[in-house]
């Protein structure tokens, strides 16, 4: 018998991408920008630098006495203090990429053309890093955009959306209310409200915003391709202390966060060799059954898309609980062989 405990660990936990950069990839991050605004001989404060960073005033202190230490001439004002920091040479270096980096740029350029709605920038960014891949010792020959190909089966053409995902990227960096006019598939006419732009997803070949309306609690999530208009207002928003993407992804199957629910299937022998290879869901725990096939449980929200994925499996699946969701199941298969019937005319 081919048993696991009754608590297995999750499928693929060794190759978990990182969820955020570490304090050490921020700081340095910070300190590059920081470097970058002071060789623009911008006339600013520490607290400014802070509210621009978005971080406390002894940290931004910090990093100019890193700077120091690296051998970059920072002073301060008449007196000597840092809280007006200049940087006194002209020469600011450029940041520049390793080969490996560089690398690593042009492979997410080929990943990327599937999510945009334009290519054409994304085009000519790429031919910039293959001159400067060119020039790196360490890095792959400039064929490397040959090796890898990517696309997205039935996504969404978004250039009609090109002006509209401008504005609502203008909102999000600077937190201001839009005013969208946006149609579900369920009405026949559009309505026009208040939204509060929090960050794009791209999942499933689809562009979404997520958000809050104002009148109403929790977010909210729109796709993109459904906005026929986007206003930007004057108005100032602040993002809900309450949200937390990584939560939200934790919960979610797709788009729709929603409550989750503890699901369980278990699929047919000759289906799960491909069950086990993939990670479905940040939560999936995958055990192995006497009979070869292997039961996947994870906790998640979202009922409509994960009743569709279930539907893809066809009969090499079958759902255990939630008892509700067993019954719906069984009701739209049994509605799906009516279409099916043999005696109903063509």
């Amino acid at each position: 018998m081919r048993t696991r405990s009754s608590k297995p660990e999750p499928q693929g936990s060794e190759a978990k991408p990182r969820l955020a950069p570490s304090r050490r990839e921020r700081q340095i991050v910070r300190i590059l920008a920081l470097l970058r605004v002071l060789g623009q001989r911008r006339r600013t404060t520490v607290q400014e630098l802070a509210a621009e960073f978005r971080t406390r005033r002894e940290t931004i202190y910090r990093d100019l006495r890193v700077l120091q230490d690296a051998g970059y001439p920072i002073a301060g004002d008449e007196r000597g203090r840092l809280s007006r920091p200049r940087l006194l040479s002209s020469q600011v270096p450029d940041i520049r990429f390793s080969g490996a980096e560089l690398d690593a740029l042009l492979l997410t350029v080929a990943q990327a053309q599937a999510a945009l709605p334009s290519t054409e920038l994304l085009s000519s960014a790429a031919l910039k890093l293959q001159a400067m891949a060119q020039s790196a010792q360490d890095a792959t020959t400039p064929g490397l955009d040959e090796v890898f190909e990517a696309w997205t089966c039935g996504r969404k053409d978004y250039r009609a959306h090109e002006g509209r995902i401008a504005l609502l990227i203008e909102a999000i960096l600077r937190k201001r209310r839009c005013v969208v006019e946006y149609r579900k598939p369920s009405r026949s006419e559009p309505k026009m409200y208040n939204f509060d732009p929090y960050r794009f997803l791209f999942v499933g070949g689809g562009l979404y915003v997520v958000g809050r309306v104002p009148k109403h609690a929790g977010t909210a999530t729109l796709a993109v391709d459904r906005l026929l208009a986007v206003f930007l207002s004057k108005t100032q928003f602040q993002v809900d202390p309450a949200f937390d993407s990584k939560k939200c992804r934790q919960d979610a199957f797709g788009v729709s966060w929603q409550d989750p629910v503890d699901i369980v299937l278990r699929f047919r022998t000759d289906q799960a060799t491909y069950v086990r290879e993939r990670i479905w869901h940040p939560s999936q725990q995958v055990v192995e059954l006497p009979d070869g096939g292997v039961q996947l449980a994870f906790r998640a929200g979202g009922q409509f898309e994960i009743r569709r994925w279930i539907l893809g499996w066809g009969d090499a699946v079958e759902v255990i609980s939630p008892a509700e969701l067993r019954d719906e199941l069984r009701q739209m298969l049994t509605s799906a062989m009516s279409v099916y019937r043999l005696d109903k005319p063509t």
